[in-house]
């Protein structure tokens, strides 16, 4: 072999290595960010598993308390009933009520709770109403208030009246 074959030999040979260098180092450089992403996802989720066993027991708490308080969804008719009979206010001084139409039972909203209310119309004044208001949704009655609107009586200035859905949440069956 010639001298200006042999050089060219090794400047190819040199240009091959450099070339395997780049490639297997961008193979390198990509596995590596990879990983390090996957390790930062891991320790992310890893803190996040620390955090809630920190509260395990307050939402074992929870959880007993929801077991042990929340009211068991018996027949849509019993519920229907019970909802309804809420929705009268009988024995509320200075609150009527008036419209009270039943909305249908949903069991599908959450797998956590059967949904059953009642839409309403109350009249009174303002701080009776919602007192009566504050009063029904109190979290151990697991009750709720849904589109609620406030609007004066035309024909009582003294009075409000106030439009809303109330809601109460049962356990499901499979509790």
């Amino acid at each position: 072999m010639k001298k200006s074959e042999k050089r060219l030999l090794f400047i190819l040979l040199g240009l091959a290595l450099l070339g395997a260098v780049v490639i297997f180092s961008n193979v390198y450089f990509e596995k590596r960010d990879a990983l390090r992403s996957e390790q930062e996802n891991l320790a992310a989720e890893w803190e996040e598993i620390e955090i809630l066993f920190e509260e395990r027991e307050l939402w074992e708490m929870r959880a007993n308390w929801l077991t042990a308080n929340q009211p068991k969804y018996t027949s849509s008719d019993q519920v229907a009933n019970e909802i309804f009979d809420i929705a009268q206010a009988n024995g509320v001084k200075g609150v009527e009520t008036s419209k009270r139409v039943l909305i249908p039972i949903d069991e599908e909203v959450s797998p956590h709770y059967i949904q059953a209310g009642v839409s309403l119309q109350a009249k009174g004044a303002l701080p009776d109403v919602l007192r009566w208001i504050y009063d029904l949704t109190r979290p151990e009655t697991f009750r709720v208030v849904r589109n609620l609107s406030l609007a004066p009586d035309k024909e009582d200035p003294e009075s409000i009246i106030a439009k809303f859905e109330l809601l109460r949440w049962y356990a499901p069956r499979n509790i």
